[in-house]
């Protein structure tokens, strides 16, 4: 039943053009559970029915049996003839409503990955990657810690957005180096995407024109520095060829290696940044957003169900969200453009350091857009997606904070302690087990007292045994702060000794260019010199030059005067 609610019954129109796979009834309640979530930040069972009870005005328990039948199955469901929500055909209506009004570039970017709900769920979801956040379009929840393989989840995942996408659009798929094997790459292939998948280092590998495998990551021996190239790699004994594309930047202690089906020139390893924003989306599900690890759910199929209203809510405010930020940045743009004052010549410079974050997601732009419209009585905004440029490159680690530093070498100076303390505890122990023994008893065995043995030598010797004891425990902890001392010592002596060597090295270095500024002055002026020889040299020449002319020129006049006309001049014999 439509709501009677301007905005509530616009949202659930909005739902139903969406998913056309949905009854008209299943629309409504979907869209009446979306417009919930975003418009009281929750997707909890009492906070929805609660909340929409007051908005729509009738009983919060009729309400609320009506939403949470939603996610029941047909036999759980009061009445005849009722009918389950079958998700896996929503799949593909949610990427069409994505890709309905596209503007920009036909490049598409997915992510798979695998997320946890304590020891309840585990999501198997792929989800598109826009502007800082993911929009999910295809999911399967199975208990946590099944046994089986997720192989068929993910065929099955991949195969319901099969022909969806047209033929020309270029749509790369991304995964963690713990989804990678060699059928999910062949298996994205086939639908005529590519596969941006994460490997392991020691991936063996062999380029083109190279004899013998060699693992993928010691062709970047730096960081800072990356490679790419074409060959193919095994893994349990199964074959694949492609492109590698690696990069190990400054501040990272692993390498990022990437394989793909891309050329060589088109692939590029920036690309693989935007995989991480799929774990934002799982913050945005849970505590960053909609709180839904507080959900008492425990059947996997009612919580695949409840995960599309949770996808719909997503994807309306991440569009609204996406679509306002781009016309923010182009407003920017042309203000920029317009702007005077002296502009710079060239290229532009190449940042070093990542770009200023967003300060809030593009999910909570819409998901208030939406809240201020309903709130003025206006219209509920519209989005649709404006492609965005893709990452072209990746960026350093900047330098850490000296807090950070700090914490990070107490932290590893105490699980040094604490390792060292076990194992000697463990050798006190054998030793005082093996000095407690009975001499010719068999293990195990103890030794009774003897019977003339009064009690008062007992005490004696109990006494004796605990002060010997303590003893041994005040030795340790003396040998114990001695050691910490020796490791603090040797510590500040590498420090000192890293010191002197870079202050060695800088002296050396700034030797050597003492040497080289010497050596060029020392160039310079003997080219000097040769050019002032040589501009001698032709003065002088020059100077010969018109001495004979000169000569030559005094030689003529004595013999014909000045005044004796032209016509007078004797003949030549």
């Amino acid at each position: 039943m439509s709501s009677s609610v301007a905005s509530i019954a616009m949202f659930q129109k909005r739902v139903g053009e969406m998913l056309p796979s949905l009854t008209k009834a299943e629309a409504e309640t979907l869209g009446l559970l979306s417009y919930g979530i975003v418009m009281l930040n929750g997707c909890g069972m009492t906070r929805l029915s609660n909340g929409l009870a007051k908005m729509e005005q009738v009983p919060a328990e009729r309400l609320r049996q009506r939403l949470r039948e939603f996610s029941y199955e047909a036999g759980a469901k009061r009445g005849k003839k009722r009918r389950e929500i079958k998700v896996e055909a929503c799949f593909a209506d949610l990427l069409r409503s994505i890709m309905r009004g596209w503007e920009g570039k036909k490049e598409l970017a997915l992510a798979m990955d695998a997320s946890t709900l304590g020891e309840r769920f585990t999501v198997l979801s792929i989800s598109v990657m826009y502007r800082g956040c993911g929009m999910p379009i295809a999911w399967k929840i199975i208990p946590a810690m099944q046994e089986g393989a997720w192989r068929p989840y993910w065929e099955e995942l991949l195969a319901s957005l099969e022909g969806v996408v047209p033929a020309d659009w270029k749509v790369i798929v991304m995964a963690d180096r713990g989804l990678y094997a060699a059928w999910l790459f062949q298996a994205i292939q086939r639908l005529g995407w590519h596969p941006l998948l994460r490997v392991n280092e020691d991936l063996s590998f062999r380029a083109v024109g190279e004899e013998s495998f060699s693992p993928m990551g010691m062709r970047v021996k730096r960081r800072g520095r990356g490679w790419k190239g074409k060959g193919e790699w095994s893994e349990h004994g199964e074959r694949m060829s492609g492109t590698v594309v690696m990069r190990w930047e400054k501040g990272y202690e692993e390498k990022l290696v990437v394989v793909t089906d891309l050329d060589e020139k088109e692939a590029n390893a920036a690309w693989y940044q935007m995989r991480f924003w799929i774990e934002d989306e799982y913050k945005d599900h849970k505590s960053g957003g909609w709180r839904w690890e507080q959900t008492k759910m425990t059947d996997p199929k009612r919580a695949e169900r409840q995960w599309l209203v949770r996808a719909v809510a997503m994807q309306i405010a991440v569009l609204i969200g996406g679509q306002e930020e781009a016309q923010e940045q182009e407003r920017k743009r042309r203000k920029a453009k317009h702007a005077s004052g002296k502009r710079r010549a060239g290229r532009p410079p190449k940042p070093v350091c990542r770009p200023r974050a967003r300060e809030q997601s593009v999910l909570m732009a819409g998901q208030q857009s939406i809240q201020a419209a309903v709130a003025r009585g206006e219209v509920i905004p519209v989005g649709h997606v404006v492609a965005q440029e893709w990452p072209k490159q990746t960026y350093a680690v900047c330098k850490p904070t000296k807090s950070w530093v700090k914490k990070s070498k107490e932290k590893g100076a105490k699980k040094r302690y604490q390792k060292n303390k076990q194992a000697r505890a463990g050798l006190a122990e054998k030793e005082e087990a093996s000095a407690t023994a009975p001499k010719g008893k068999k293990k195990g065995q103890q030794a009774k007292p003897p019977k003339h043995v009064s009690r008062r030598e007992r005490v004696k010797q109990e006494q004796e045994a605990k002060l010997g004891l303590f003893q041994q425990k005040r030795e340790e902890r003396k040998r114990e702060k001695e050691e910490h001392r020796i490791q603090k010592q040797r510590e500040r002596e590498e420090r000192r000794q890293e010191k002197e060597q870079k202050r060695d090295r800088r002296l050396r270095e700034r030797h050597e260019r003492e040497l080289e500024r010497i050596r060029r002055l020392q160039w310079h002026e003997q080219i000097k010199r040769k050019r002032e020889q040589r501009l001698a040299r032709k003065q002088e020449r020059m100077a010969r030059r018109a001495a004979a002319a000169s000569a030559a020129s005094s030689g003529l006049s004595t013999i014909f005067a000045d005044s004796q006309p032209l016509a007078s001049l004797p003949k030549p014999p």
